[in-house]
């Protein structure tokens, strides 16, 4: 039996020696390929060769790799298979959970799964996760052999190794692609902040409108690569457009018309991002990209839309970024243009309101009158540059005397102009020797014709014989004035009619008093009773008639200041609303 025993002994010696043989082939084959895998970088030549490797040595008919992005897995890189892959995401729940090889029509028959139904519907057979560092980064998925035959054992261990091997190598090709798309975002950036640093140089240079716009337009259309595009200012009748390129105007304007919410914007956004709406559907209808608004402290001023770029790319964030930048430094600039067009244009109308103050206070008498046996004083203080009060004494005759005070509605350069019209007709009528109640009417007339129906005036002129000590008068609609009688009893002129301008024909009512010694006449307009303090608190005809009551002793001009004085002190600091003016006549 010794020989028998002798052939069973060198029998087992050779097949384990073979056995060694093939395992140190296999190992030097692994070691190989793990060269081959840790002296890349590029994701690329390593997937092609978990997939080639296999393919070459197994013949396999097919691979597939799908690696993680974010919370998904998708596909990588193909051999062998052809329809939409690129399409397909599989959620981690979806991949098993176990570091081994797993055969498809095994872990079909116990989970329907995406995994299952993805790798049957491209007939792939084997599924490989890739682990580092106990995290599942990707899965290969392999098909049927050539010959159809089995995968053995050793033949799937093979697969799972180099899933193990080429899992640092992805995962250091994963990093380094990482940091390669940092530093070209870094790059991308760098370049976006020196261009708007440029262009914030050329819109800071100008404060005119136009250029602003020509700066924005070239700007976009160079950095964003877009051919049509449409800014959109609001103005004084709403959103107009102010420049545009390749969309219709008929859709522009049809867009304004239907579509108020777009003021609600407050961030640039990309049109497709946006959820169903009518403002998507008409915006894609346009064919608009991406809609970028225009505020300044959160004041809307319009918007951008842009369309597609030239090279056909998508809009990324990046790019939102950039535009919203963009858009403010000119939204900046065209604020900055606008408030220089306003100091320019309150510089022109200070200047021409300067001019008008130094007309009208040539309109008011410069020089008072002597008339024997009165003391007449007159002043105006406008609330503004120009304003509508009037008061004029003309000498008629050398016994009568014509006394007028005024009052028009509104405040500045229209109600200056209505005054300046009453002052020159006042001074033509009154050298015409007509009744005082027709003078009045004619005013009327005058005023009627030449005021629009909110412009109006309230007036009272008197005539003063300064033999016979009489006043004829005629009050307009005029606050009373009030005279004060040397014995304490006051007396309010009223007779007449109603204000200048309301209607074109009106009979006005003469009224007549008598002048006795050391009588004062006080004519005001409503600057003085209506005066406001901090506590919108009214000056009141009391007040004033107890200014004149204890200063009736004084001269007319001391009487007029102490009132102004008393005025000025009741309301303080608060602002002067409208315009004080005063007629005082006094009976010496």
């Amino acid at each position: 039996m010794p020989g028998f025993f002798d052939y069973l002994s060198e029998k087992y010696h050779t097949e384990n020696a073979q056995e060694i043989n093939q395992r140190l082939i296999e190992l030097s084959s692994l070691f190989e390929i793990s060269q081959i895998l840790n002296s890349s970088l590029d994701l690329e030549n390593i997937l092609n060769n978990i997939l080639l490797i296999p393919m070459g040595r197994l013949m396999v008919s097919r691979g597939i790799i799908l690696l993680r992005q974010d919370n998904h897995f998708v596909p990588h890189l193909w051999k062998g298979i052809s329809g939409e892959v690129e399409q397909v995401k599989l959620q981690e729940s979806d991949l098993p959970q176990n570091e081994t090889v797993i055969q498809i029509d095994d872990y079909a028959k116990q989970n329907n799964k995406n995994i299952t139904r993805f790798a049957q519907k491209f007939n792939l057979a084997l599924f490989i996760p890739i682990f580092s560092q106990q995290r599942i980064i990707g899965v290969a998925l392999y098909g049927q052999k050539l010959n159809k035959s089995p995968f053995t054992q050793e033949e799937k261990d093979f697969l799972n190794s180099l899933a193990n091997l080429s899992a640092t190598s992805i995962e250091n090709a994963l990093k380094v692609d990482e940091i390669k798309n940092i530093n070209q975002l870094l790059d991308q950036r760098i370049h976006q902040l020196k261009t708007l640093f440029d262009i914030a140089q050329g819109l800071s240079a100008t404060l005119e409108s136009e250029k602003i716009i020509k700066l924005l337009t070239y700007a976009l259309m160079g950095q964003m690569l877009v051919y049509h595009y449409a800014i959109l200012l609001s103005g004084e009748r709403g959103l107009r457009k102010i420049d545009s390129k390749g969309f219709l105007p008929e859709e522009i304007e049809n867009l304004i018309e239907n579509e108020p919410e777009l003021k609600n914007y407050s961030s640039a956004f990309i049109v497709d991002s946006l959820q169903d709406s009518s403002l998507k559907k008409r915006l894609q209808k346009l064919s608009a990209r991406v809609f970028i608004p225009m505020r300044h402290q959160n004041k809307f001023l319009g918007f951008i839309l842009l369309g597609e770029k030239i090279d056909k790319k998508n809009y990324a964030d990046t790019d939102l970024e950039f535009l919203s930048t963009l858009v403010s430094q000119a939204v900046i600039s065209l604020e900055n243009a606008r408030l220089f067009r306003e100091t320019l244009e309150k510089q022109r109308i200070e200047q021409e309101l300067l001019v008008a103050k130094t007309i009208q206070s040539k309109l008011l008498p410069r020089e008072l009158p002597r008339c024997e046996g009165y003391d007449l004083w007159g002043l105006n203080h406008s609330s503004k540059e120009v304003g509508g009060d009037y008061f004029d004494i003309i000498a008629i005759s050398e016994n009568r005397y014509a006394l007028a005070i005024g009052d028009v509605s509104g405040k500045s350069v229209p109600a200056a102009l209505i005054m300046a019209n009453l002052q020159a007709g006042l001074r033509i009528i009154i050298s015409e020797d007509l009744h005082l109640d027709m003078m009045v009417s004619k005013l009327n007339r005058l005023i009627y014709q030449n005021t629009d129906l909110d412009k109006y005036v309230t007036f009272f002129v008197g005539i003063l014989d300064n033999l016979k000590h009489e006043l004829t008068y005629v009050n307009a609609g005029h606050n009373p004035p009030i005279l004060q009688k040397h014995s304490g009893h006051t007396i309010y002129l009223e007779d007449g009619g109603i204000i200048l301008g309301m209607m074109p024909e009106f009979s006005y009512k003469t009224g007549h008093i008598r002048f006795e010694k050391d009588d004062i006449l006080f004519c005001y307009t409503d600057g003085v009773n209506e005066a406001l303090n901090k506590y919108e608190e009214e000056y009141g005809e009391e007040r004033l008639k107890e200014i004149i009551r204890k200063n009736r002793t004084l001269s007319a001009q001391k009487i007029a200041d102490t009132l102004v004085e008393s005025v000025k002190t009741f309301t303080g600091n608060a602002p002067q609303y409208d315009d004080i003016t005063l007629l005082v006549v006094k009976r010496l």
